[in-house]
């Protein structure tokens, strides 16, 4: 196994996720993801987003950088929250998705009004 199979295997196992979970988020099959794994073929488009995921470098996970930690980590709830995101059917990543992009919107839209005028600065 060489070292970029053998440390995305390690996160994955830190992370406590499966190889389907993982695969979900980069939107390819477990089969494709599993080739990640077992060396046969590098995660050449999907490396920024597998060091997203597990808060590492990308330099780290193909073994140019020893430094596990980007302090860039997801926190515990995020993490939870995208664990069961991932687990969910695709008809309930949809509706997930849709209700997301419009608290999105409309918090986005809030702060582009928002004008330091309309604060109460006076003391």
């Amino acid at each position: 196994m060489n070292i970029t199979a053998g440390r995305l295997r390690a996160l994955r196992e830190k992370s406590k996720m499966s190889q389907q979970a993982v695969a979900d988020f980069l939107g390819i099959t477990r089969t494709a993801y599993n080739k990640y794994e077992s060396g046969v073929i590098k995660p050449v488009r999907k490396l920024n987003e597998l060091a997203s995921l597990f808060g590492v470098t990308a330099d780290y996970i193909l073994g140019r950088d020893e430094k596990l930690d980007t302090g860039d980590t997801v926190n515990p709830r995020d993490h939870r929250q995208i664990k069961k995101y991932l687990s969910l059917s695709n008809d309930g990543k949809e509706i997930v998705d849709i209700m997301l992009d419009a608290i999105y919107a409309r918090e986005k839209k809030s702060s582009e009004n928002f004008k330091p005028s309309d604060a109460n600065c006076s003391k």
